[in-house]
């Protein structure tokens, strides 16, 4: 079996990116939040990333760290975009995931990642993007998930150019995929997201990583979690599955 450099899709990293280069890679897009909207392809997918993290499998946490064990029952977000798939399995612990390619001929290939929450439940604001693909580097289309709390109602993708797309929100995931999007770094697209009533609670770019935010947030005790270390924190927000 094949497995590629892991990719780099941890939650807390500089970049959390990789690029979708498949010629034909944005004609078909799916978006699943949870296993009981799998096509069958994503099914083969979802079966895959779990052998690879089983206890006898090749996905290894990084030194010191554990092992996320996950069953189908912890998917939170799976898309597919032409042949390649991207799974993300969410617990109380923390996450696991994978980038998967096959065509059908040969044994699939990819890599994943397998990590616990750095902070558990506690989220930098309202939103903790986890997950970001695109298909040029420079932006194309994009595939994003990740978590959210309680607080979110709504969470919409502005591309930066007067279009959105908006993202589905299941058992405090997110997941979106945008299609002839064409989006552009320079554009500084936005995830934003609303409460119930309708009000804009938070706004962060899209392609910026989680320890480059602008501004840092602290626990209920005041201890900085979450970005640079400055002043005038913010309050981190519970995650809600």
């Amino acid at each position: 079996m094949a497995i590629a450099a892991v990719v780099l899709l941890t939650v807390t990293s500089g970049v959390a990116a990789v690029v979708w280069d498949r010629p034909d890679g944005s004609n078909v897009q799916v978006l699943a939040m949870g296993p009981g909207e799998l096509s069958p392809t994503l099914r083969t997918a979802v079966e895959q990333c779990l052998q690879w993290n089983s206890p006898e499998g090749l996905l290894r946490p990084s030194e010191g760290e554990q092992q996320v064990p996950v069953s189908l029952a912890d998917l939170a977000v799976a898309t597919e975009r032409g042949n390649r798939a991207l799974v993300l399995f969410m617990t109380d612990i923390g996450y696991a995931t994978c980038d998967i390619q096959s065509d059908g001929t040969q044994e699939p290939s990819g890599g994943g990642a397998t990590e616990p929450w750095p902070h558990g439940e506690w989220l930098p604001g309202p939103v903790q993007r986890l997950l970001l693909t695109s298909t040029d580097s420079d932006g194309g289309d994009v595939s994003v998930s990740g978590r959210v709390s309680g607080r979110v109602d709504r969470l919409v993708l502005d591309h930066g150019d007067g279009r959105s797309t908006a993202a589905r929100i299941s058992g405090g995931a997110f997941g979106l995929t945008t299609s002839g999007a064409r989006l552009r770094i320079d554009d500084d697209p936005e995830l934003v997201s609303y409460d119930a009533r309708g009000a804009e609670i938070d706004r962060r770019p899209l392609f910026q990583a989680e320890d480059q935010l602008e501004h840092c947030y602290a626990s209920p005790d005041g201890k900085r979690m979450y970005g640079k270390p400055t002043s005038g924190c913010l309050p981190v927000e519970k995650w809600k599955r």
